[in-house]
């Protein structure tokens, strides 16, 4: 599986069984895990208020697990606490419950495997109300990058050189014969030869060069990120 953005192991021993959705422990405190809704490239482990959760006190906590998405999925893990691993899987679509408990002085991470660079998050278990670790920092902004397919098949981007970090990558392809296709560094995304219309992307671009264009036409153009 790919590895989580704290490195979790990749085979833990003990792994969690869902429960039918309404079959959790009333007694138990409820956190609400959503993916994919709209297969947008968005991840969160909510509280009962529904803040995300980044600080959270140990015990035993009903997660129910809001699957949205046919091309995402929900993993949570830790490195020292094998005995908390679950996830859905990725074609699943719906609700799963979870029952676990969560150790003191413990760290846990969860993230879309597929997409696990950018769909990722963690909080940490503690007891010590008064000194918390602060939260993770905000995730750095995202820029805009807009790609064009012509009627006629021509292929462009709107810049040929970026900074490295994340960008909403937007493709309006006009064209029924050719396609938008970028690879490069932990990239590969494309649209239908035959697809007309506008999709968008959330991407990581790192330092390095990218190299898009149509599957069908031979001319190639490149995009460097430094």
């Amino acid at each position: 599986m790919p590895r989580l953005r704290l490195s979790l192991a990749a085979a833990f021993a003990v792994a969690i069984a869902p429960l039918p959705a309404g079959a959790a422990h009333r007694d138990n405190p409820v956190l609400d895990a959503i993916v994919g809704t709209n297969d947008a490239f968005e991840i969160t482990l909510n509280d009962g208020s529904g803040q995300k959760v980044f600080v959270l006190a140990p015990g035993t906590y009903t997660v129910v697990v809001h699957d949205r998405s046919r091309i995402h999925n929900f993993h949570l893990a830790s490195n020292t606490d094998p005995t908390v691993d679950f996830r859905t899987d990725v074609e699943f679509v719906g609700d799963q419950t979870f029952t676990v408990t969560f150790h003191d002085n413990t760290r846990y991470a969860y993230a879309c495997e597929p997409h696990w660079q950018t769909m990722n998050g963690s909080f940490f278990v503690t007891s010590r109300s008064s000194s918390p670790p602060p939260p993770p920092p905000p995730p750095a902004p995202v820029r805009r990058l807009t790609g064009t397919v012509s009627a006629g098949g021509a292929v462009s981007l709107d810049r040929s050189s970026v900074t490295a970090g994340r960008y909403r990558l937007t493709v309006t392809d006009r064209s029924k014969r050719q396609n938008f296709h970028m690879v490069g560094p932990g990239l590969d995304r494309r649209t239908g030869a035959k697809f007309v219309g506008v999709v968008r992307w959330n991407v990581k671009l790192v330092r390095g060069m990218y190299v898009y264009g149509s599957d069908r036409g031979r001319a190639k153009r490149r995009l460097h990120v430094r």
